[in-house]
């Protein structure tokens, strides 16, 4: 879970140019062999920060920030964990049109496949397991909210530390 977590916060693509800020809801399915499964939620962005909150079938957020925060509130449980990934701006860079609104970009030797129509639509890979990974976004804004970007969870969490 944690490399698809930095996975997706560094494949947080905008065209050529992200936003200064940003939201979203979003549905993400992963598709194994067997089975699928469906994850629903808010994105928010601001400058290099990233925020997802599912609420779909549980709830869990994902602070991405100088490191990564994973809470998981029926858990008990923050981990912590650091930022390994490209950041944000270097994968803009490397970003190409592939047609229309089609573009593709390489990280860790996955290629991530995304459409962008005037702002983000969806985007797909596959992982390092075989799944198929979707994540659609509606309700697009041009805005967040500064009060998700601060760290909240229960004091008497179990705090992991991963490298």
């Amino acid at each position: 879970m944690k490399k698809i977590i930095l996975f997706l916060s560094a494949v947080f693509l905008f065209a050529l140019t992200p936003p200064k800020e940003f939201s979203a809801k979003f549905v993400q399915t992963v598709k194994s062999q067997d089975q699928t499964i469906t994850y629903k939620g808010d994105v928010y962005k601001k400058g290099e920060e990233i925020v997802w909150k599912y609420t779909y079938p549980t709830e869990k957020t994902i602070w991405i920030k100088n490191k990564i925060y994973i809470y998981e509130p029926d858990l008990m449980q923050l981990t912590i964990a650091n930022k390994k990934n490209a950041t944000l701006n270097e994968i803009l860079k490397k970003a190409k049109k592939i047609k229309d609104d089609l573009y593709e970009t390489k990280v860790d030797n996955k290629t991530i496949y995304f459409i962008y129509d005037k702002t983000l639509k969806k985007l797909y890979y596959t992982d390092d397991l075989g799944n198929k990974v979707e994540i659609k976004f509606f309700d697009q804004k041009n805005s967040a909210p500064s009060d998700v970007f601060k760290l909240n969870y229960l004091a008497d969490v179990d705090v992991v530390h991963e490298n």
